[in-house]
């Protein structure tokens, strides 16, 4: 990549030198400019290309001594490959011209070593002869072959591939056997939750709801019987797997046909439960007995369909 552009000191050879540096400003502009390009300094090797560009303004009435242009000619480490003068169009009797050196590099030293590009000087005829310089550039020219490493043990040209680091895995070991501890007690407790402890027996909702109504008094107040009603509704449902009402009975039955028998009694249980909870004002509580029979019949029966 080029360096960036700036104008280049150049030197302008005069006859009358001390004359032109007093001279006014239209007189100034009456003298060849020079605005060059410098080239990448860096990164070359055996073949590469090296361009000088620059960019030379030459005022009307003078013209490039072409004797002064560089001749491409062989070298031993650069050698200039081609000059080339480019002219601005024809209908401009002055303008600017574009200057285009292209180098090779020949060599290939065996370490880094720093080449200077040659300065070059043009001069042009004129009302009075005028001249100008592009400096010489130095560059930096690496060895094609770096320099091989010493043969010393550990420094040779090709090592042995580093063995794979371990990663340490005692801490993963301890964290996967937590997570599996916690795992497994997770399980373990919605299994118990699921099918209870091993060996134990199930407990049958109605197993549960006649250990309730057995300790029921012969005598119950109102707040009591409904509180009966409340655990064999409790017990149906749970036998049904959702919430039972009269008008599901006959699909409960279909379900659960061991039940059968009972149909004459649950109904009765559904309007009686239905006239406590929603008709407040009658006082006529059943017999607390017949409600403790339909439960220990209900019993019976689940025992034999399980």
């Amino acid at each position: 990549m080029p360096m960036p552009s700036r104008v280049t000191s150049f030197r302008v050879e005069l006859v009358a030198a001390g004359l032109l540096a007093t001279a006014p400003a239209p007189a100034l502009a009456q003298t060849v400019q020079l605005h060059e390009i410098e080239p990448r300094t860096f990164g070359y090797q055996l073949g590469d290309l090296i361009e000088r560009h620059a960019e030379v303004s030459v005022p009307a009435g003078w013209r490039l001594d072409e004797a002064s242009l560089p001749v491409p000619k062989p070298g031993f480490a650069i050698e200039l490959r081609e000059a080339r003068w480019e002219k601005p169009p024809w209908w401009r009797p002055g303008g600017t011209f574009r200057l285009t050196l292209r180098y090779q590099v020949l060599g290939s030293p065996p370490a880094p070593q720093l080449l200077e590009l040659p300065p070059v000087l043009l001069r042009f005829e004129g009302k009075r002869p005028q001249g100008v310089r592009l400096d010489g550039v130095p560059v930096m020219v690496s060895p094609l072959v770096p320099e091989p490493a010493p043969e010393r043990r550990g420094f040779g040209a090709l090592q042995p591939d580093l063995p794979a680091p371990l990663i340490p895995v005692q801490p993963l070991k301890a964290r996967l056997a937590a997570e599996g501890l916690i795992a497994v007690l997770l399980l373990g407790g919605l299994a118990l939750e699921t099918w209870g402890w091993p060996g134990r027996r199930v407990e049958r909702p109605f197993d549960q709801a006649w250990r309730t109504l057995r300790r029921l008094p012969d005598e119950t107040s109102a707040a009591q019987w409904r509180q009966a009603l409340a655990v064999l509704h409790q017990a149906l449902n749970r036998s049904a797997g959702e919430v039972l009402f009269a008008p599901g009975l006959d699909e409960f039955l279909a379900r659960k046909p061991a039940f059968a028998p009972l149909r004459p009694e649950l109904e009765r249980f559904f309007a009686l439960s239905r006239r406590s909870f929603f008709a407040p004002g009658s006082e006529d509580i059943p017999d607390p007995g017949w409600l403790k029979g339909l439960c220990r019949r209900a019993r019976a029966l689940e025992r034999e369909v399980r």
